[in-house]
């Protein structure tokens, strides 16, 4: 979004630009409004109804607009321009005002908030998962990427079921991987029966469960779902479940649904999402990875409308033409702008794919269609991103965006390759000297076998490169199991599955997922606590970059904070303000 500012704003200004006003992005002309699916939110949108959680209850409280926040005592991990670590931070107004002794000399806070030795980092970016895909599960979801016994992931489904109405279903539709689990399995049917509702877990990665009150439930409406002896379900009846239950869906649990997601994931410390889409069905399907493009947005539309969003979304346009005529493409860049929007949720490119079809398109099309498509997206001066899952794939990517380049220019469109687990060193040349980057951290959570690429090497290359988890569809988002795999070159049942030497370190894998970021997000104000930047943190519950291996993927956050209100807490952080009572909700 070019170069950051470096105003900071005096005491009672907000600083940077309201959901409610206009904003100008670069990488594009000047473009104004508010992304709310057809308009701006009036100033009578309610912010919030009773009884939807801790975002519930929003007044001017310590934090609101004008009252600064200081954070003492702490360790600091900055990633600023030089990675410092600091022991104090001033917010106000959102935003960054001053760091280390300088935020202490600038004198009293009224929220002055003792962090007791913690360490903080700034707010995760995922600069690539499906977000959306979990925003629109339907029941009452549950997040259990954190959980890592049979007996918590009962104890956690128990927990929400017992303030679900009677009868009504309690689901965790992916993300979960078995691998989370010492036995590499879910909880069968007997375990879930102590949950006091119907209970239905669909595993990106190892199966799916019911309780027998699920059984009976899905019965009600004509769905067989069969048991095995191992406790299990078999056959195509959890699929069939999960269409009707997509068909019965209603705007309000798309809603309820989506700020269950990322409130989830804000308890984990992500404070950015960059959605990668689904792939496009018109009415519902079976498959845990389809939904309808045009409408897979709306939950966050209608939180964004009502100034609800508890992290930042930022989404690209997964396309799947399969015709010469490139019609959906087509129509996309004639009438869409990227990067437009808000602070809080804004378009981005193409992604990840260009045209239907995995990788540069070849598996389903025939490259021709791809290589047309990919000029389209250059000639329009737009980001693309395609993914690579093999070695094929990524031998027609750098070929075919090499010859795309030599008659349109990219180096300065910020093009992008995803996953990349079989990339060669020749190719990282040839891809850097086009100016693309590279996104790396998907790999060994997902079945176990050797699927990650060689970090040390794409690093060491001077390529851009950036984290993302992929999760939402095939894996986990949870960065806390992706980092522990990307450190220690083993999946989550502790298998080697790297050659050795290709891991990186702790600072790198959390430089990667901020600071790193800003290049492919194209907002130089996120990704580092340092002056003028968006004021976005996490409070870890332990000290990520001292705690032994095995304690990495267990690690959660104590406190996040978007744009310097509190969107998660857990109490431990003593004097916090509460979430829903910043300087955005000051007005209320």
């Amino acid at each position: 979004m070019g170069k950051k500012s470096e105003h900071v704003p005096d005491p009672g200004e907000k600083s940077g630009i309201s959901r409610r006003g206009l904003i100008v992005g670069s990488g594009t002309a000047a473009v104004a409004a508010v992304l709310s699916g057809g308009g701006a939110a009036s100033a009578a949108t309610p912010r919030a109804a009773a009884g939807r959680g801790h975002t519930a209850a929003r007044s001017a409280q310590p934090g609101g607009a004008g009252e600064d926040i200081l954070f003492v005592n702490g360790r600091i991990h900055t990633f600023d321009d030089n990675d410092s670590v600091a022991e104090a931070v001033r917010v106000r107004g959102g935003r960054f005002v001053a760091v280390g002794q300088d935020a202490i000399r600038e004198g009293n806070a009224r929220n002055r908030i003792d962090l007791g030795g913690r360490t903080v980092i700034p707010g995760i970016i995922d600069s690539h998962n499906h977000i959306a895909l979990v925003a629109n599960r339907p029941g009452h979801w549950v997040g259990l990427e954190d959980v890592f016994t049979h007996e918590d992931a009962v104890a956690r489904l128990t927990a929400k079921a017992v303030a679900v109405p009677a009868g009504e279903l309690v689901t965790s539709l992916g993300p979960i991987v078995a691998m989370q689990f010492p036995s590499n399995t879910l909880p069968n049917l007997t375990m879930l029966n102590a949950v006091p509702r119907p209970v239905m877990i669909m595993a990106e990665q190892g199966g799916n469960a019911v309780n027998q009150a699920a059984v009976d439930y899905f019965a009600a409406k004509g769905i067989t779902i069969t048991i095995n002896a191992a406790g299990y379900p078999t056959g195509a009846g959890v699929g069939l479940a999960l269409q009707r239950l997509r068909q019965e869906m209603t705007p309000e649990e798309r809603e309820r649904n989506a700020l269950a997601a990322l409130e989830y994931y804000a308890g984990l410390g992500i404070t950015t999402h960059l959605d990668e889409g689904a792939f496009h069905v018109d009415t519902p399907g079976t498959a845990i990875w389809n939904e309808n493009a045009y409408t897979l947005h709306n939950g966050f539309l209608a939180l964004n409308r009502a100034e609800r969003l508890p992290a930042r979304i930022r989404f690209d346009y997964l396309e799947e033409d399969s015709t010469a005529e490139l019609p959906r493409l087509t129509a996309r860049l004639k009438n869409s702008f990227p990067f437009y929007g808000s602070d809080m949720m804004r378009s981005g490119g193409i992604g990840e794919f260009t045209v239907n079809g995995f990788g540069g398109g070849a598996v389903a099309i025939g490259g021709e269609i791809w290589i047309a498509g990919a000029k389209a997206v250059a000639r329009a001066g737009w980001r693309n991103e395609n993914h690579s899952l093999s070695a094929g794939d990524i031998a027609q990517i750098v070929a075919g965006w090499e010859a795309v380049h030599a008659e349109v220019p990219i180096s300065d469109l910020r093009w992008v390759v995803s996953h990349v687990p079989n990339i060669t060193a020749d190719q990282v040349g040839r891809l850097k000297a086009m100016g693309v980057g590279l996104k790396v951290g998907w790999g060994p959570t997902r079945n176990g076998t050797n699927l990650g690429p060689r970090h040390r090497m794409i690093i060491d290359s001077g390529i851009p490169v950036g984290y993302h988890s992929d999760g939402g569809d095939i894996t986990a988002i949870n960065p806390w199991l992706n980092f522990y795999t990307m450190i220690t070159g083993k999946n989550l049942r502790g298998n080697f599955v790297w050659e050795p030497g290709q891991q990186v370190t702790r600072e790198e894998a959390i430089r990667l997922a901020t600071k790193d970021n800003r290049w492919f997000i194209r907002e130089d104000d996120l990704g580092g606590i340092q002056p003028g930047n968006h004021a976005d943190l996490v409070v870890l519950d332990r000290d990520f970059f001292s705690v032994p291996e095995e304690q990495i993927a267990a690690t959660r956050s104590v406190l996040t904070m978007v744009g310097g209100d509190v969107v998660h807490t857990t109490g431990d952080v003593a004097g916090a303000p509460a979430p829903g009572t910043g300087h955005r909700y000051a007005e209320a």
